[in-house]
């Protein structure tokens, strides 16, 4: 591990090259360019909220901003993931011809969505003031979250990535869990509603939840920055960051089995 972490630190420039070009490709050619994000998010928010709040009467005040401040990072999350997945077939020529760190593909794109979701957040805290959430010191935690996010995400990006390259049908099984994933998440409706159901004794809410979809605690530190106002739970952040370190571990060691044929299986 220490060798991978000084191998990206010695090819930053590289990294930093491929964040840049990522970022360069999305809105290459494109009269309103990063706005389109922006339109994108709000046209998922809109569509939602019309859905839970006036179709099925979720009851949740504010409702939009209650889903808004976690659909936003929410998407980045799952984009990255997609994004990765042929980060290193879509890269065959460099993989083949030019040595570096491998890695560096799945990771630049896992830090382009997270540069991509800093530039939301001027939009998520506008939001924020026109529905008159007030800004209170746990905003401060916001860089914490992200940066547990970025882990978590890096090392799913990694496996995804690798994997995709020997079993191409992994797109598609990825594709079917991150339909079904985002509503194991408490994006769409309180983490109260998981109070009822019970797994071996224990609600959902404080077993099933944090354990066996760790995700899930990040997701609820948006929301208790950005819409409660209030610290996110050291539980929650104790989870972040121990599922993230475990599932970047467990990434970096996937990537580096298949990595040794990738020239042959690309």
């Amino acid at each position: 591990m220490l060798n991978h972490f000084k191998e990206i630190f010695k090819y930053r420039e590289l990294l930093i090259t491929f964040v840049k070009k990522s970022l360069d490709a999305r809105y290459k050619g494109s009269f309103l360019g990063f706005i389109w994000t922006f339109i994108n998010h709000l046209a998922h928010l809109v569509v939602f909220t019309i859905v839970f709040q006036y179709i099925f009467n979720v009851g949740t005040s504010n409702y939009s901003m209650f889903l808004f401040v976690c659909l936003v990072p929410w998407t980045e999350f799952t984009s990255a993931i997609s994004g990765s997945l042929v980060s290193i077939t879509g890269n065959a020529n460099l993989v083949k011809k030019i040595y570096f760190p491998r890695q560096l593909l799945p990771l630049s794109v896992s830090l382009t969505y997270i540069v991509d979701y800093i530039y939301c957040i001027p939009i998520v805290l506008l939001a924020m003031l026109i529905s008159k959430i007030p800004f209170t010191i746990s905003l401060l935690f916001l860089p914490i979250i992200i940066i547990l996010q970025c882990i978590f995400q890096t090392g799913i990006c990694y496996i995804v990535a690798a994997l995709n390259v020997k079993y191409r049908d992994i797109k598609q099984i990825v594709g079917i869990i991150t339909m079904a994933w985002v509503y194991a998440n408490p994006i769409f409706y309180p983490i109260e509603r998981l109070q009822s159901l019970v797994i071996l004794g224990r609600t959902v809410s404080d077993f099933w939840l944090p354990l066996l979809n760790p995700i899930s605690s990040v997701v609820l530190s948006y929301r208790d920055m950005m819409y409660f106002g209030r610290m996110p739970s050291i539980k929650n952040l104790l989870v972040a960051l121990i599922s993230g370190i475990i599932i970047y571990i467990i990434g970096y060691l996937v990537f580096n089995h298949f990595e040794k044929t990738f020239a042959e299986d690309v």
